[in-house]
């Protein structure tokens, strides 16, 4: 479930261009690139930059609002609390990701790494592979049946 904007006590108020580019984000059926939510506000707002999208995602991240999916250059909205350490399934079928909680697994790597004396800022574990419906039906998938 994508959570509402934060209320008028919130520290990071959102930002005329962060609400439009949330709504661009929310009505998405998957991750979207800045390119492609600036193409989505063109009709409206001829004149927008991509340095307003830009700064927009960046404002909305850190209100953990959205998410930033490294390997697709491509951003979803958060699903949850922006402190909760998360992996994105990617399907590099159908493109769907899912976002599930890996908060123990996640704990484990960024504890590991600390005792090296490396301090992590923002763990991100993407996987991507075939989701079961992909996966569903054919020969050769992992999850075929025999």
């Amino acid at each position: 479930m994508i959570r509402p904007f934060p209320t008028h006590d919130h520290p990071l108020q959102p930002t005329g261009n962060d609400r439009l580019v949330f709504d661009v984000l929310r009505a998405a059926n998957g991750p979207v690139s800045a390119y492609d939510i600036l193409d989505r506000l063109k009709p409206d707002r001829p004149r927008i930059a991509p340095t307003t999208v830009y700064r927009a995602l960046e404002h909305l991240i850190r209100a953990g609002r959205v998410r930033r999916i490294e390997s697709l250059n491509a951003y979803l909205p958060a699903t949850d609390t922006p402190d909760r350490a998360v992996v994105f399934a990617i399907c590099d079928d159908c493109g769907r990701v899912q976002e599930r909680d890996a908060g123990a697994e996640v704990g484990r790597i960024t504890k590991a790494l600390a005792k090296d004396g490396f301090r992590p800022t923002h763990p991100v574990v993407e996987v991507h592979g075939r989701c079961g419906d992909c996966d569903a039906g054919t020969d050769n998938g992992a999850g075929a049946k025999a």
